[in-house]
């Protein structure tokens, strides 16, 4: 398996269709995945609610959450490795109010 082909990503896009059929209520997302790193997946969602039900459903802990800035708006974020894939899950256009707190 060579990367930049479809094969080095099939690990990674098959997890993310395990995450689909376990957790079907997980909300939609905006994803992302490149041959440059195959092994990476990239979600973006709608709202920080939604950023806790992927946080959740990866199995990741609350600690791993932080507030950042995405162009000129802040966002809520965690980035993790989890069935051997490097998630980056986020939402934009957070507040701390919207964001549970988070920091």
């Amino acid at each position: 398996m060579s990367a930049g082909t479809m094969a080095a990503q099939a690990p990674a896009l098959s997890c993310l269709a395990g995450i689909a059929v376990s957790h079907p209520d997980l909300p939609g997302a905006y994803l992302v995945s490149s041959q440059v790193t195959a092994n990476a997946l990239t979600v973006q969602l709608k709202h920080p609610a939604h950023v806790e039900a992927w946080r959740e459903a990866l199995d990741v802990p609350a600690e791993a959450l932080f507030m950042s800035r995405i162009g000129d708006q802040s966002s809520l974020e965690f980035q993790a490795r989890r069935y051997e894939v490097v998630w980056h899950v986020y939402a934009v256009g957070c507040t701390t109010e919207t964001a549970g707190g988070a920091t």
